[in-house]
């Protein structure tokens, strides 16, 4: 067979991989370190690894927000470098990364702006003229820590500027204006002791005249403690968070819930 009639096989030229692609598939790595690091944390505090202060305060409040707008930048220009490079092979990869450190950071802005909106209170009472008061035992279990249980607590001067120097009787009657005593004859102390089981809440003690118990948050662990007093002429309930400075609401609504529930008792 002659040289003219022998048949080289042609391979084509290897195609050069786009530098957008190692950078879009980075960018979504690193988009996922902030969520996964607030999962964490949050995992941690619930089951008492982490305490509050770190878990919630350090890690959640401050960390993970950081490190989400640094995610974010990279991963809005990993969307720049893909839209120029190759839209439809790597666009999906970054724009997956800029939804997710976006949402994450959406997240934390509606919480402060929820912060704002709540007063920086941990306390909520249907009567402040003759105070509800927790047992000795309760407050030895809420720990040295926690926020203290007093008889005329004031919003500290180092707070909102709004708010500050403002007595908790005095914020409570504007913002849970409905947490009032229920007038009336007496309730029943078992009845009401199934009501806060109902609700979620672990009975931590009862008395015919008094039902104490305590709420968990299921996502960060975080406790509340609530005492019902039963008198002959009226009920009244107190709620008081354990580690939380500013409850967003969360004391008035337990409140409310369980006024609510034991009325139509």
């Amino acid at each position: 067979m002659s040289e003219d009639e022998i048949q080289y096989e042609t391979h084509p030229a290897p195609k050069t991989r786009k530098k957008g692609f190692a950078f879009a598939h980075l960018a979504l790595i690193i988009s996922l370190i902030a969520p996964l690091t607030l999962l964490a944390a949050m995992l941690s505090t619930s089951v008492g690894y982490l305490s509050y202060d770190l878990g919630f305060n350090q890690i959640a409040l401050d960390y993970v927000p950081k490190i989400a707008t640094t995610a974010m930048i990279i991963c809005a220009l990993s969307l720049l470098i893909s839209i120029f490079m190759a839209p439809r092979t790597y666009g999906p990869w970054a724009l997956s990364s800029v939804i997710i450190s976006g949402g994450l950071l959406a997240g934390y802005y509606a919480y402060e702006t929820r912060l704002k909106a709540y007063p920086p209170i941990h306390d909520v009472s249907t009567n402040w003229e003759r105070t509800v008061t927790f047992s000795t035992k309760l407050v030895e279990a809420r720990g040295p820590d926690a926020n203290p249980i007093e008889d005329d607590p004031f919003v500290p001067n180092t707070v909102s500027y709004e708010w500050r120097g403002q007595s908790i009787s005095a914020v409570n009657a504007q913002t849970c204006p409905n947490a009032i005593s229920i007038q009336g004859k007496p309730k029943n102390a078992e009845a009401v002791a199934q009501i806060l089981k109902d609700e979620g809440y672990v009975v931590f003690g009862r008395s015919e005249w008094r039902v104490e118990a305590t709420y968990e948050d299921p996502f960060w662990g975080l406790k509340s403690d609530v005492v019902v007093r039963i008198e002959p002429d009226k009920t009244d309930i107190r709620s008081v968070s354990r580690e939380e400075v500013a409850d967003l609401g969360g004391n008035c609504r337990r409140v409310l819930t369980l006024l609510s529930r034991i009325r139509s008792t």
